[in-house]
């Protein structure tokens, strides 16, 4: 049964935490290249990490198609977005 932290709002997103042990098989060189870039310290946290970075992905795709069309964005954010993106690669 899972264990339900009242504690588990992750960064005021909305994402309940539900603690469960899991056995998988993962790519330990994807695993390391993950926590160097999220900066976690675990491999638990991790993965709890990049979950909530697809969910967030997700809202952040879904609203920018309910935005598409509009001027949802100032220019410079968008080029300041962007000079951003290109620096993390």
């Amino acid at each position: 049964m899972p264990v339900r932290l009242a504690y588990a709002w992750s960064r005021d997103i909305g994402i309940s935490m539900s603690i469960k042990r899991k056995s998988h098989n993962l790519d330990e060189v994807l695993l390391r290249r993950a926590q160097r870039t999220l900066g976690t310290t675990t491999e638990t946290e991790t993965i709890h990490e990049a979950l909530r970075a697809v969910l967030i992905g997700d809202e952040l795709v879904a609203d920018l198609e309910a935005a598409a069309g509009r001027d949802a964005f100032r220019p410079d954010f968008v080029r300041h977005m962007r000079a951003e993106r290109q620096r993390a690669k």
